[in-house]
C-alpha cells in the first residue's frame, strides 16, 4: 500500500506564492519513477482546501447604483433636489440576471468583481469618467487581508481623467438636423454655407465639450451680411437629440423627449426668436442674433406658461444692472465693438460666455458667478449644467426672416476641446456612456424630466431653498486645480435610499451582496482631487452550496460522470461542508469510508507525476479556490 501526498507549490506562511500555481489545477513531478504493483486500486484519503465560496445572482439581490457628484450632506437642507445629478441605476452582470429570469447566476469571487465591472461601466456616464465605449475610469477590486487568503470585500476605484484634445476647424463636420432633413448647405474646412432661403441648422456630431475647461470658439463674422433685420444666426451647444414626430403629421424634428411646444407668450413672444422659418432652433445654451438684438438662450423648464411638462428654451437677460460690460441689450446689427466670434467655457457645471472682437480681445458676455456676484437674479445669469447636458455637442444655424431671398451666410466651429479618451460618436453606441443618450433609447426619460423640472432649473421658480437667498439661483460647481469636479465624489448606492431620491434607488438590493450592510451609501477614501475609494464596510455574504470533485487526470482508473454523459477521471467526492461543518474558508475533507477505484492495470504502471484538479460537478475547473491545497492519494492492491 502506498500514501501519496499532493500539493500545489508554496507553503502555508506564504499563500500568496501558493496562489500562483493554482490551488484548484496542479502537477507535482517526482524526481524518481514511481512503480504502482499490477492489479491496483485507487482512493481519496484527504482533502484541505480554501474555499472562497460563491455569489448567487438574482433579480433579488443584483441592483446597485452610481451616484458621482456632490454629496447630498453638503446640499442646503440636505436636499437632493438642490443637486445638478441623480443616481445612475446599475445591475451586476449589467443585466444578465433580469434576463435570465428566475435562474440563479452561481459566480467566484474573481468574476464577481467582472461582473460588478460590467455593471458599473453601464452605470458611469460623467465624460470625465468615460474611457471607451464599453469601458471608465472607475476599477472594481477585491480586497484581502494580510494574508491575500481571506476575502474582505469590493473596492471601487475612481479616477477623473483630465488629459483633452483641441479639434480645429478643418476637421469638423456637420450634421443636418433641420426639420424632415430637408434644409441644404455646404461645407468645406469646417465652414458652412447656406444654400438654401431657409438657412440650416446642424450639429456637430463627433466629440462633446469637456468639463475641465474646455472651449468652444465659433465664427460669426460672415454671418452679418446682406439684410441684417433680416438675417439671423445661432451658435451653441446641445445635447444630442433624436429624431421625432414633430407638431404636425409627417414633419419631424430634433429636440428633446419633453420639450414643451406649448409655450408661446402672447402672440407667440417667446416662440418666434427661436423659431425661424416653421422649426425651432434648439440648444441648450447659445448666443442668437434675432433682428438687431444680441441673445442668450438656455434650456431648463417653465412652468410658469404651457402645459407645463417639459422643458423649453429660456431667454437669459445678461444685460442691465449686473453686467458692467453689457448695460443693454447688444446690438449685433451695427456692432460697434466688432464682434467676430463667440466662446464657450465649460467649467464643470458653469458655463461662460465670451464674445471677442476682431483684435482677439474677449468680453464676458454671460456667466453665473460674475453676474450673480453683481446683484443677477433668476434668469439673469446662466442656470449650472444638469448631467442630462454632460455631453453637449456644437450646434449652428442662420435662418432668412420673412420673405426674403437666400443670401449666403456662414459660420464655423474655429476649434473645440474635448476628452481625449471619450470615444467618437456613433449612433450605435454613443447611448452606452451617455445618459440623454442611454434615457432616449431605453424609455427612461422620466428621470431626466425629473431633473430638469427641479425649482432651480425652473424659469418661473424663485423660491428660496438653494441657498443663494429668495431667487431660486443654485451655485454651481467648477473645477479644481487638479481639472477635476470640485467636490464630486463616487458614491455606491446599495439600499432604496430616501436622501439620494426614493424614486431612483427603490431598485437598490445589493448590501450584503456587495458587503454595505448598515451603509447603504458608500463613504470614499483616500479622496485625492481626481478621486477616491468606495471599499465594503462589511463582508459580501458567500455561499458555498456546490459539491466539488477531486479529479486525477493522468492515471488510468474509469469513472462515469452520468450528468455529461461521459467517462470520467473523477476519483472522490468533497461535499459542501467539511468534517467541521464549514463551507467556506479552510475546509478539511477526510471520508469515513474510503471508496476505491480500479487502475485497471494488469501490468506494472510507472509514474512520474501526479495532475490534480478540483472540479465542479460538469468537470469545469472550480477557481473559487486560494492559497494551499493538499489532496492525500491512498494506493493498495485490489480486493
Amino acid at each position: 500500500m502506498s500514501l501519496i501526498i499532493t500539493s500545489n507549490q508554496g507553503t502555508e506562511n506564504t499563500p500568496q506564492i501558493s496562489n500562483a500555481f493554482k490551488p484548484y489545477s496542479y502537477q507535482n513531478r517526482l524526481l524518481n519513477t514511481m512503480k504502482i504493483p499490477p492489479n491496483s486500486e485507487i482512493a481519496l484519503q484527504s482533502a484541505k482546501i480554501n474555499k472562497n465560496g460563491l455569489f448567487i445572482l438574482d433579480r433579488t439581490n443584483s441592483n446597485f447604483c452610481h451616484y458621482f457628484g456632490t454629496p447630498v450632506a453638503s446640499m442646503f437642507n440636505d436636499n437632493i433636489e438642490n443637486a445638478t445629478q441623480v443616481p445612475f441605476r446599475a445591475t451586476i452582470g449589467a443585466g444578465e440576471a433580469f434576463r435570465a429570469g428566475d435562474v440563479k447566476n452561481e459566480v467566484n469571487i474573481q468574476d464577481m468583481v467582472g461582473e460588478i465591472q460590467k455593471g458599473i461601466n453601464e452605470a458611469a456616464f460623467h465624460p470625465s469618467l468615460i474611457t471607451g465605449v464599453n469601458s471608465t475610469s472607475i476599477t472594481v477590486g477585491a480586497n484581502y487581508d494580510s494574508s491575500n487568503e481571506v476575502f474582505e470585500g469590493f473596492s471601487f476605484s475612481t479616477t477623473q481623467q483630465t488629459a483633452k484634445t483641441t479639434r480645429n476647424k478643418p476637421d469638423i463636420v456637420w450634421s443636418d438636423i433641420s426639420k424632415n432633413q430637408s434644409y441644404t448647405f455646404t461645407e468645406a474646412g469646417g465652414e458652412v454655407t447656406s444654400t438654401d432661403v431657409r438657412g440650416f441648422y446642424i450639429q456637430n456630431r463627433q466629440f462633446p465639450i469637456s468639463q475641465n475647461k474646455g472651449e468652444a470658439l465659433f465664427n460669426f463674422s460672415q454671418a452679418l451680411t446682406g439684410d441684417l433685420n433680416r438675417a439671423n444666426f445661432m451658435v451653441g451647444l446641445s445635447r444630442i437629440n433624436r429624431e421625432g414626430q414633430f407638431e404636425n403629421v409627417g414633419e419631424t424634428a430634433f429636440l428633446p423627449t419633453y420639450f414643451d411646444t406649448t409655450i408661446r407668450g402672447a402672440g407667440d413672444l417667446l416662440k418666434t426668436p427661436i423659431y425661424p422659418r416653421g422649426q425651432y432652433v434648439y440648444a441648450d445654451i447659445c448666443v442668437l442674433k434675432y433682428g438687431d438684438e444680441l441673445r442668450v438662450y438656455q434650456s431648463g423648464s417653465r412652468t410658469g406658461a404651457g402645459v407645463q411638462q417639459g422643458i423649453y428654451m429660456n431667454e437669459v437677460i445678461y444685460y442691465g444692472a449686473h453686467n458692467t460690460n453689457f448695460n443693454t441689450v447688444y446690438n449685433i446689427t451695427t456692432n460697434s465693438d466688432n464682434y467676430e466670434k463667440v466662446k464657450f467655457v465649460l467649467d464643470n457645471e458653469e458655463i461662460q460666455i465670451y464674445m471677442v472682437d476682431a483684435a482677439k480681445n474677449e468680453t464676458l458676455l454671460a456667466d453665473f458667478k460674475t453676474l450673480q456676484a453683481n446683484g443677477a437674479v433668476k434668469n439673469q445669469c446662466i442656470n449650472p449644467v444638469n448631467a442630462t447636458k454632460w455631453a453637449m455637442y456644437p450646434v449652428m444655424s442662420v435662418a432668412r426672416r420673412g420673405g426674403a431671398a437666400h443670401v449666403d451666410q456662414k459660420l464655423s466651429l474655429e476649434s473645440i476641446d474635448h476628452y481625449s479618451n471619450y470615444p467618437i460618436y456613433n449612433e450605435t453606441t454613443y447611448f452606452n456612456y451617455d445618459w440623454w443618450g442611454w434615457s432616449q433609447e431605453y424609455n427612461q426619460t422620466v428621470f431626466c424630466k425629473e431633473l430638469e423640472m427641479r425649482d432651480w432649473n425652473n424659469h418661473s421658480r424663485t423660491v428660496s431653498q438653494h441657498g443663494l437667498g429668495a431667487n431660486g439661483l443654485l451655485q454651481p460647481y467648477t473645477v479644481n486645480a487638479s481639472g477635476g469636479m470640485t467636490d464630486y465624489d463616487s458614491y455606491i448606492i446599495t439600499a432604496r435610499s430616501i436622501e439620494y431620491g426614493r424614486t431612483n434607488t427603490e431598485i437598490c438590493n445589493t448590501q450584503a451582496t456587495l458587503g454595505f450592510l448598515g451603509d447603504p451609501v458608500s463613504r470614499p477614501v483616500n479622496v485625492t482631487l481626481l478621486g477616491g475609494v468606495s471599499n465594503s464596510s462589511s463582508v459580501p455574504k458567500l455561499i458555498a452550496n456546490i459539491s466539488l470533485f477531486i479529479r486525477l487526470n493522468n492515471f488510468t482508473q474509469n469513472s462515469m460522470n452520468a450528468r455529461q454523459g461521459t467517462l470520467s477521471k473523477i476519483i472522490g467526492h468533497l461535499p459542501r461542508f467539511d468534517n467541521s461543518g464549514n463551507e467556506t474558508g479552510g475546509l478539511y475533507f477526510e471520508p469515513h469510508e474510503k471508496t476505491y477505484i480500479s487502475l485497471n492495470n494488469p501490468t506494472e504502471l510507472l509514474v512520474n507525476s501526479f495532475d490534480i484538479d478540483i472540479v465542479y460537478e460538469n468537470e469545469t475547473l472550480c477557481t473559487a479556490l486560494t492559497g494551499k491545497t493538499i489532496v492525500c492519494l491512498h494506493i493498495r492492491a485490489s480486493k
